[in-house]
């Protein structure tokens, strides 16, 4: 059955343009439906009967409320004056339904509005209910499902502004609310009848503050008009690289929505930079997820082109696809491993945010292609172009749908039925009584976070030739989800692409690999064919129940792993409290137990069971008690450590560490400028990660491009340079990472030099997981797997020339010999063989940690990251003999 008849929606009627359409056209750049943006414009009838837009009043335009209109040169709307224009329209138009999904990091709204017909709102429960059964069709017949398709409205959720500066797309946001709710013509009537939109006006509510806000109060000054700084608290410009570690309060808003209304359709809204097409929509360019379903895949392409179409039948030029953007991670689109397809589309931005560029020639590519019709043959671009441009993508995307809902609905159900029919791999398990508790924890928490069903063992039982405890995990994969599960589990293989034969590689977006289990450092086994098992649906994931011992003897000491990088969190509840923690340099054996180099004794007091108690709890990390302290050799870890972060304005390996340090509580500050006279006073150790550079350091910010506000990052001089140098050499302590680790060989003249080739064609890899050999006596290593995986992101990997100049010992390094790849895209990994990636020295009097290798990735790697938090508790520890030890320093 084809949609023309099912979807109630006439094509005549859809081909009616808002030409005439009364105020909206008034207010607003009239922007004419998709597929028939070539057919003549006709006003709507005016003898149709039309159910009123407004419960009452009227609603002020645009123009009328912000005082400028939408897009005009140099203005922005705000945030603060955007949401209560949401709710007045809401409070106004029997369309809308206004609501506040939640509270962002900062403590600002996160919107969405549910625009429909007044009919559909009305009956909004049930079209959720509709969704769901088709979403989850176990127990639906495809009879079932094609009454649900011929009755039923697919759902479009369409959202703008995750990235703040790209502000075209929230500013266009306003006008399509004004529009949705004011306009009576066939056209809109007819969408609305046959769609349910889910409009997030702004993914990232606390960047348009920073953005928009930074924006108006810079206005007829000679600063940048640009916010200088992360514009998300901890993840700026990655918050779209957050949807599948699911760390961020605004992903799990997101996520949240997608759950619950199991839209057909996510229109991820975007800018891209000035040159690139005026506006990009799918087709993506290769590969694709091979988890992401055909239909997926197809549908993405079908309405992608349908926009395409609707921008260039309305005149509208220089509008391309199938460039730059893949259709590969996970990170950026949740959605289609829940049966959305996932509509990006990237506008060229403009110049200064809101003001035109201009050129003394035609702006952006000039050839024409098959994915590039018509090039854009002006010298100016404008914000109000750019609020044009996306809000004709948008009308011509809702209207392809509203025009073909019978075939998104039942094609929804048809990939769902696919799902839970799947037959091969049949389950991942994931063994109970794992090393890392912690790392466990977290990968389940994202599967349950993604509606996926973890289901655990209620006794032993065998699969794959192998056995497995009670309380192992199980996730079956013939479950509507379960591509989610599979692409997070398994080892990613990315096709070599490249530009042409012999030619360097194609570039992929963003990262290849996404593997959990070696990312956190856990085991997941994939198994092919069926077996039996008892087990139980969990609803909700908890750390494994863990007994708190008896109080250790006086002469003892309570002790617990350092395998899980979730241990930090229990030591900076230590910190806090300020009880005494010491780490053992030795392996030691009590009670016939073994406990490995690096483990953690605390003193048997009250307040450290009580500490260690609701930690234990809380993570699932066993503690233990030992009859007697081992007399081996070991550190104190200094109290209540002071950890300065080197945090650059729009750093983002610095935001994600500093969601880290929030996360486990660690006792951290940003180093500032005026912070560089008394570094040893104010910081034990300091963490300088992948991005920070000299220039970075002795530059910073030009105080006279920027309010005095943000003297904390003005350039230090070669006088604060020096100053970071002595600081180490006196006795500081320095953990380096990534191109930092350039920096701190800048710094102190380390002897090391990069071996891998310039060339792409000889030496590439962009984000993958390679294998590394850890020296886990080191104490930078301590409770590391000696094979955990490095992940590497055109990261530098080093020879060392010199092992005079400094004290210095290799604690990770690359295989000497064999397949570097574990999971993602190498090309030439011969060049790693034997090459250094983790390094710590003796510098003067100071403690300098450098890896190649970015470590704190994103907070992915967590498994690797736990060595920057070793390094940086060890440096400025009191390193103890084995008889002070044994008394526990005293």
């Amino acid at each position: 059955m084809t949609t023309s008849e099912s979807s109630g929606l006439s094509r005549r009627t859809l081909l009616r343009t808002t030409a005439a359409a009364g105020a909206a056209a008034a207010a607003t750049t009239v922007i004419h439906p998709g597929l028939a943006a070539a057919a003549p414009a006709h006003a709507a009838k005016p003898d149709l009967p039309a159910q009123p837009a407004a419960k009452a009043g009227s609603i002020p335009t645009p123009e009328q409320y912000f005082g400028f209109r939408i897009g005009s040169d140099g203005n922005l709307a705000t945030w603060g004056k955007m949401v209560p224009y949401y709710q007045l329209v809401a409070s106004k138009s029997n369309r809308f339904i206004y609501e506040e999904v939640g509270k962002t990091t900062l403590g600002n709204p996160y919107v969405m509005l549910t625009i429909s017909s007044p009919k559909n709102l009305a009956n909004l429960d049930n079209l959720i209910a509709a969704n769901s059964k088709l979403a989850d069709p176990r127990g639906l017949s495809p009879t079932d499902a094609q009454e649900i398709a011929r009755t039923s409205k697919p759902f479009y959720y369409v959202q703008a502004g995750i990235h703040s500066t790209e502000v075209g797309n929230s500013q266009a946001t306003v006008e399509w609310v004004y529009r949705l709710a004011t306009e009576q013509s066939d056209y809109i009537d007819g969408i609305l009848d046959n769609l349910v939109i889910l409009l997030v006006p702004c993914q990232n509510p606390d960047g348009l503050v920073l953005v928009n806000d930074y924006f108006v109060s810079t206005a007829g000054t000679n600063y940048s008009r640009t916010y200088p700084d992360l514009y998300h608290k901890y993840c700026g410009h990655d918050d779209n690289r957050d949807w599948f570690m699911l760390t961020q309060v605004e992903s799990h808003l997101n996520v949240s929505i997608q759950n619950k209304y199991h839209p057909q359709i996510f229109q991820d809204s975007h800018q891209a930079g000035s040159g690139a097409p005026r506006m990009f929509t799918p087709p993506y360019l290769s590969p694709y997820d091979i988890n992401i379903d055909p239909i997926t895949v197809q549908q993405t392409d079908t309405l992608g082109l349908a926009m395409q179409r609707g921008m260039t039948a309305a005149g509208m030029k220089g509008v391309g696809w199938g460039a730059e953007y893949d259709y590969w991670t996970p990170s950026r689109q949740y959605c289609v491993y829940h049966g959305a397809v996932r509509i990006l589309t990237e506008a060229a931005s403009c110049s200064n945010l809101a003001y035109p560029l201009v050129s003394d020639t035609p702006i952006g590519q000039q050839t024409t292609d098959i994915n590039f019709i018509e090039p854009y043959d002006q010298k100016t671009w404008t914000l109000r172009q750019i609020v044009d441009y996306v809000s004709q993508a948008f009308y011509s995307g809702i209207e392809a749908v509203a025009y073909d809902t019978y075939n998104w609905l039942y094609n929804f159900y048809r990939l769902s039925a696919k799902a839970v029919n799947r037959t091969s791999p049949y389950a991942y398990v994931i063994p109970a009584g794992q090393r890392d508790p912690q790392a466990v924890r977290d990968a389940l928490d994202i599967f349950h976070t993604g509606a996926v069903e973890i289901r655990q063992a209620q006794a032993a039982f065998a699969a794959g030739g192998k056995q497995y405890p009670a309380g192992s995990y199980v996730i079956y994969l013939n479950q509507p989800y379960a591509g989610f599960a599979k692409t997070l589990l398994e080892v990613q293989d990315y096709p070599l692409l490249l530009e042409y034969p012999g030619g360097p590689p194609q570039t992929p977006y963003d990262v290849t690999a996404q593997t959990l289990p070696m990312l956190l450092g856990f085991q997941a086994d994939a198994i092919g064919s069926s077996f039996s098992a008892s087990t139980k649906l969990l609803t909700a994931v908890k750390p494994p129940a863990v007994t708190m011992p008896a109080a250790p003897p006086s002469g003892g000491a309570y002790a617990f792993g350092p395998e899980s990088y979730g241990v930090f969190q229990i030591v900076a509840k230590l910190q806090k409290q300020n009880i005494p923690t010491f780490r053992a340099g030795a392996s030691f054996t009590d009670g016939g137990r073994t406990f490995p180099v690096g483990t953690f004794l605390v003193p048997p007091t009250d307040a450290a069971r009580q500490v260690l108690q609701n930690q234990s709890k809380n993570t699932g990390i066993p503690v233990a008690a030992l009859a007697a302290v081992p007399g081996v050799a070991g550190v104190q870890l200094k109290p209540r450590t002071k950890i300065g972060l080197l945090k650059p304005p729009n750093n983002l390996p610095s935001g994600w560490l500093m969601w880290m340090f929030d996360q486990y509580g660690v006792d951290y500050a940003i180093v500032k400028a005026q912070d560089y006279g008394n570094l040893a006073g104010k910081f034990d150790a300091i963490v300088m990660p992948q991005g920070v550079s000299k220039n970075s350091i002795v530059n910073g910010l030009n105080p006279n491009n920027y309010p005095p506000d943000w003297s904390w990052a003005f350039g230090v001089g070669n006088d604060g340079w020096t100053k970071l140098h002595d600081y180490v050499t006196g006795g500081g302590t320095l953990v380096a990472y990534g191109s930092a680790s350039s920096t701190a060989q800048q710094l102190f003249n380390l002897p090391i030099t990069s071996i891998l080739p310039s060339d792409s064609t000889q030496f590439y890899c962009p984000g993958s997981l390679l294998s590394q050999e850890i020296d886990t006596d080191d104490p930078v290593a301590w409770g590391m797997d000696a094979h955990n995986p490095v992940w590497f992101n055109e990261d530098r990997a080093y020879k060392l020339t010199d092992t005079t100049a400094y004290p210095v010992h290799v604690v990770a390094k690359y295989p000497d010999s064999g397949d570097q790849l574990q999971s993602g895209w190498l090309i030439g990994g011969q060049y790693l063989n034997g090459a250094v990636n983790g390094l710590s020295w003796t510098v003067g009097k100071g403690y300098v940690v450098t890896f190649g290798s970015e470590i704190g990735f994103r907070t992915w790697n967590r498994g690797e990251e736990k060595m920057v938090f070793n390094a940086m508790y060890y440096g400025p520890s009191t390193k103890l003999t084995p008889e002070a030890f044994q008394r526990l320093g005293q």
